[in-house]
């Protein structure tokens, strides 16, 4: 988990564009159907080389998600692209208060789900 981690961080911002590209209404179907299947192989443990392999399992995460990401944004409509790369500044932006923002709603959650499983149980 620790190396998807450290890849998304290097194509944090492309991530991000993508992302903010998926929820656009003029984003084509393919692109949109190409960027979930490249994110779910990035979490799938179906892999082309397994990840039990040491250093090659990890590879081929870093190469397929890597050019996929980078061949779907020249795929973008420029309009598309300029959009999604300006709410993507403005996420990077503000990424501190956000991940602060998720922390506090997670722990809520988690509070939450806790305080209802005891009220289950007593």
């Amino acid at each position: 988990m620790g190396r998807i981690l450290g890849l998304l961080r290097l194509f944090r911002r492309d991530i991000i564009v993508m992302l903010m590209a998926l929820k656009e209404r003029d984003t084509p179907g393919k692109v949109k159907g190409l960027l979930v299947l490249s994110i779910l192989y990035l979490i799938s443990p179906i892999d082309i080389i397994p990840d039990a392999v040491p250093f090659f399992g990890f590879l081929d995460d870093a190469v397929i998600v890597p050019t996929a990401i980078c061949g779907l944004m020249q795929l973008l409509p420029p309009h598309v692209r300029s959009r999604s790369e300006q709410q993507a500044d403005y996420v990077l932006r503000h990424a501190k208060l956000f991940g602060a923002l998720v922390t506090v709603f997670v722990i809520c959650w988690a509070v939450l789900l806790v305080w209802g499983i005891y009220k289950l149980i007593a």
